[in-house]
């Protein structure tokens, strides 16, 4: 008994490499173990987290409708903020509301928004800087 809506948060921990390149890769550990806390702390029921890359995290979401996933990735972002030696997170998700969008699919889309996230970001700082 397949349950929906469910979704597929993406989040992608900033810099990074710049962090263990410029204080070293303790530091970098730090950063993850701090984010992946973060993550456990605002953990909701029904989801799972999974470190699925070295600066990047997934979570799993079902029952949540879109506003519930898009406030909780905002509170993500909010949270991580404060981080020390961190660039904050950047975070994409996206809905599988029918068997027809496979959990892969999902993935590849909230992917797709997170990078789209960061260019956005990216760009806003570079104008920033003029």
């Amino acid at each position: 008994n397949v349950i929906f809506p469910q979704s597929v948060v993406i989040l992608d921990v900033n810099k990074l490499r710049q962090v263990n390149d410029t204080f070293g890769r303790e530091t970098g550990d730090e950063v993850i173990k701090k984010v992946a806390s973060i993550l456990i702390n605002n953990q909701l029921e029904n989801t799972d987290i999974v470190r699925s890359g070295g600066d990047e995290f997934l979570i799993y979401m079902i029952g949540y409708e879109e506003k519930e996933v898009s406030e909780y990735a905002k509170k993500l972002v909010r949270e991580t903020k404060n981080i020390p030696n961190c660039a904050g997170v950047e975070v994409g998700y996206s809905m599988i509301l029918d068997e027809v969008k496979t959990v892969d699919d999902a993935i590849n889309e909230a992917i797709t928004m997170m990078t789209k996230n960061k260019e956005k970001k990216k760009v806003k700082e570079e104008k920033d800087l003029v």
